[in-house]
This record gives structure tokens, sequence and C-alpha cells, in this order.
């Protein structure tokens, strides 16, 4: 609607102006990052118009974040973030909250479960692997007589891990409508509440059924939340056997958010240096965050995932899928080709079967692993008075070369103090914004002491906030040789809310010099 701007004196329509737009203040600029990497962030609540994302099957956006299923039978459907790629040499963090919520119960069980997964970031129109326990990732191969299950896995598939409730991910079938390989005559301690990794596309093998898409996605390792007794889980050898897993979990939990609270998951994709230059691979460590502010639990502990992965083709028929026959044949050694893809896309995908549960998935981060963090910061103060905000003071940066042996540490003091700015225009906007003007009042950024102080606009009351985000520092050696990157753009936080609530009721007053007295809560 158009703004009638006629009889206004010159003064009220540069204040009109001025209240519609935000006057930024700048006094440095940055190095664009030498990796090609950005951070990227979505809430994903009413999400539906950004332009990075598709939604395929019965996915859709609700308030809450990208339902995947809802709690009914027989449901599918995904979420690819199709619209941005990264890079991978320096790997991947990566951060995102679900919701399993409790379905209608069938025979005592809760499923299937979801995925999340990297595919090849050349892909442009991926579509998702089978539905039912291949969690949108792994393929299905079928006889002629449930032609209709046959899918093809994953389209350019490097990484996929499930958050399997049901626990059939993981598992070998080989019956007249479920063909896949994986973890066969394992007699489970707990065969449900698995996380589970799996491996890449494989190659074609024959035109009897194991054409593109029908081979590879082997099982690399995976672990049960539910026990530390028994057979809890397996781990893919070089000799194509599985090798039983003997971490311990420091609490065991089921997968399933019984309550209907909202839990957390953190990838790391490391990579797994050989010499100080060459990489194989990566070395991948899941944590899932059960409870508001908890510690996370490790349940997959860096395991390395090579560029090459030797395997066995073990769900084959005899001869061909494309008849009626339930006869197997025997299994096949295969080395999949696991090369790392130079640039990376991410998605994820859920099913239900007979037993089901709805699937929400919200807050994604990518990041590169050791990025600054910047964390929330929530003040109050009264109304035409300004508020100083240490934001350092719960937020971090890195220090130490990159290594699962001797991780980085992280602390405040290694935050560099030149690097923090308020929202930037784009990813690539390589400017360092230090003062903003909006219509609620000013905010200011002092390089010197870390401080952000917000004055508000005269009279101005209620809830007003901004963006902003930090960088650690880069350390060379004397041939000017990277040693530790995290003053690099790529190494910048995803960005982190400053809210100040100012009062108009309830604030004290000094009765000699009448004045307002400030009360800061952090």
């Amino acid at each position: 609607m158009k703004k009638n701007l006629r009889g206004l004196s010159l003064m009220s329509l540069i204040f009109t102006l001025l209240t519609n737009f935000m006057y930024a203040q700048t006094d440095s600029t940055e190095v664009a990052s030498i990796y090609g990497f950005y951070s990227y962030s979505s809430s994903l609540m009413n999400a539906s118009s950004a332009p990075e994302l598709a939604i395929q099957g019965s996915a859709s956006h609700t308030s809450t974040g990208v339902q995947l299923t809802p709690a009914s039978a027989s449901q599918f459907g995904g979420l690819l973030i199709n619209g941005r790629t990264f890079t991978s040499v320096n790997g991947l963090h990566v951060e995102f909250e679900y919701d399993m919520k409790a379905g209608a119960l069938f025979s005592g069980s809760y499923g299937d479960g979801l995925s999340f997964f990297l595919y090849d970031g050349s892909v442009t129109s991926p579509t998702l692997g089978s539905a039912g326990a291949g969690l949108g990732y792994a393929y299905n191969r079928a006889k002629n007589d449930y032609s209709s299950f046959r899918k093809a896995g994953l389209s350019g598939a490097y990484l996929g891990i499930a958050l399997d409730e049901f626990g059939n991910f993981k598992s070998k079938r080989f019956q007249g409508e479920s063909r896949v390989n994986g973890i066969s005559g394992v007699t489970w301690s707990q065969g449900g509440s698995h996380v589970t990794l799996r491996g890449a596309k494989g190659a074609v093998i024959n035109a009897n059924g194991l054409g593109d898409g029908y081979t590879g996605y082997p099982v690399l390792a995976t672990r049960t939340t539910l026990s530390n007794s028994g057979t809890v889980g397996r781990i893919l050898q070089t000799d194509r056997s599985y090798l039983a897993t003997t971490n311990t979990l420091t609490s065991v939990f089921d997968l399933r958010n019984g309550n209907g609270e909202f839990r957390k998951v953190y990838l790391d994709l490391i990579p797994h240096f050989v010499t100080a230059t060459t990489t194989d691979g990566f070395d991948i460590k899941v944590d899932v965050q059960t409870t508001q502010n908890g510690t996370p639990i490790n349940v997959i502990n860096y395991y390395h995932y090579k560029t090459s992965v030797p395997y066995s083709e073990n769900a084959n028929p005899s001869p061909t899928d494309f008849n009626s026959s339930d006869t197997e044949g025997s299994p096949t050694n295969q080395t999949l080709d696991a090369t790392v893809p130079s640039v990376l896309k991410l998605g994820f995908a859920a099913s239900t079967g007979a037993a089901y549960e709805q699937h929400i998935i919200r807050n994604v981060k990518l990041t590169l692993p050791y990025s600054a963090v910047a964390n929330d910061d929530v003040v109050s103060t009264c109304k035409n008075q300004a508020v100083v905000i240490p934001v350092f003071n719960n937020d971090i940066a890195y220090k130490g070369a990159i290594s699962i042996v001797t991780p980085p540490t992280g602390s405040k003091d290694n935050i560099d103090y030149n690097t923090f700015s308020f929202t930037k225009s784009s990813d690539t906007d390589l400017t360092l914004y230090r003062k903003k003007v909006t219509p609620q009042g000013t905010w200011s950024y002092n390089k010197t002491t870390g401080i952000v102080t917000f004055t508000p606009s005269s009279g101005f009351t209620g809830t007003t906030s901004i963006t902003y985000t930090i960088k650690g520092r880069t350390l060379k050696d004397s041939n000017g040789k990277i040693i530790e990157p995290y003053g690099d753009t790529a190494y910048r936080s995803v960005p982190a809310t400053i809210t100040v609530n100012l009062k108009s009721t309830g604030c004290m007053y000094s009765v000699i010099s009448n004045k307002m007295v400030t009360q800061i809560i952090k």
C-alpha cells in the first residue's frame, strides 16, 4: 500500500523515512573465505517460502517445523535443502532438533524413524530412496509380484544417518517385497532405537536387479540407545564382517521422545588425516541431547568412514529379481567408492508403516567443525535508559589444531573482538557492521571492550532484537601456512540474537537524583 506523504513538513518527512529504514555504520571489512564455505541456519518454522527448501511426499510446513510424516500409517516424506551447497574439505558440523511423537501402538512398537543424509552437491533434482525401512535413503528391490515396491536409493547418496526407532534400517532382508543388503544373523539385545550409518551409492553390478541405485548404501555402523549389555551394535570391518560394538553409553534412552519434547542431534564429520597434508574420508561422531540444556550422549564415536569401503552385497537374487522366484543367490564381495564429493547437500526423510509416529524437524544449523558459537542474550531495562550487553560471556571460539586425538579447546577468550558484526546482508557480504540505527533505538558495538550498547528511542517500550556473528583467530607458521583457521570467514558463527525488553512499569528510581536505575538481567 502506498503512503500519502503530501502535507507533511520537511522534518516530519525525514522522520517518516528514517523509521522505515535501518541505518548501518561500518568501519572495517573482512577477507573472503579461502574455503568457499558459508554457515547455514534455519528454524524451518513457517519456512514454506524459503527458496532453498524442497519437500517431497507427505512432508508439510508447520509452525513448529517441517513435519516429515503425520502420526498415521504408511506415510513417507522428505525435506531437501537442495538450494544450498557446502564445501567438504574441512568437514561439517550439523545440528538439528527432532520430535518423534508417539502414534498408535502396533505390537508394542513405534516406527519407522527418520534419516539425515548428505548427497553429491552436483545433483540438481534428487529423488528420495525407498520408503518404510529404507527411511528415504537405502534402495529396495523386489520380485515381479511386488514390482511397485522397487525403489532406487537416494540420488547421489554419500552418507545416511538414521534415528531408527523400529530398527529395520540396519537389517539385511531378502523376501518377495523387500530386498536390501545389511546385517544378518544377529540376535540383538535391543533391536530397536538404533542410530545407524549407511554409506554411499554403489556401482552397477548386473542387469538382473543389481543395477543403478540398487547396490551399495552398506551399513557402516549401528548402535542401540536402549541397552549397554549384550549385542548392542555392530561396526563394518575391512574383511566385510561386522564386529560387536563395545562402547558404553553414559545413559540409555529411547530415541522416541515419549513426552513430546524436542530433542537435539549433533553430528560431526572431521577430516581423517593420514599425514599432515592428506586425508582419507571422515571420522563421524553422533551425539543426542535428550533434555534441554542436558549433556549430549555420544552414540557413534568417530567412526572412520574411508573413501574405499569393502562390504558384502548380501541380498542377491538367483538368478534375477525380474521373476516370481524367492530363491536367494550367493553374496558377492564389493568395494564401495566413497570418494567425498567436493560439495555436498543435505536433507531429511521419514517413514511410517503399520507401526507409526509423527516426525518433525526444526532448527537446522550447518557450520564447519569448531566454528565459533554465538549464543542468544536477553536483557531488560527501563524506558529511556541505555543498556550494555557483554555479549561474549556465553560465546566461544576455538584454538588448537583440528584433530580428534587432541581436539581444539573452546573459550570466550579465543574470540577475536575485531570480527564482531551485526546482521549481514548475505553470506558473501564481507562488511563488518558495528552500529545500526532502527526505529526502536541505536545498537553500537565497542571492539575494544566487546560490549554492545542499546540506546532506545525516546518513549519506546516493549521488545526489540538484533542478530550478530563472531569468529576466532587464524594462526600461521613462519612460512605463512595456516595452522589454525578459525579466523577465516568460513568459521564465522551462525547468528545469535540479542533481545532487549524495555519496561514502562516496575522500574526503580533514586530518591536523591530522581533518575531511573537500570537493572540488567543477563
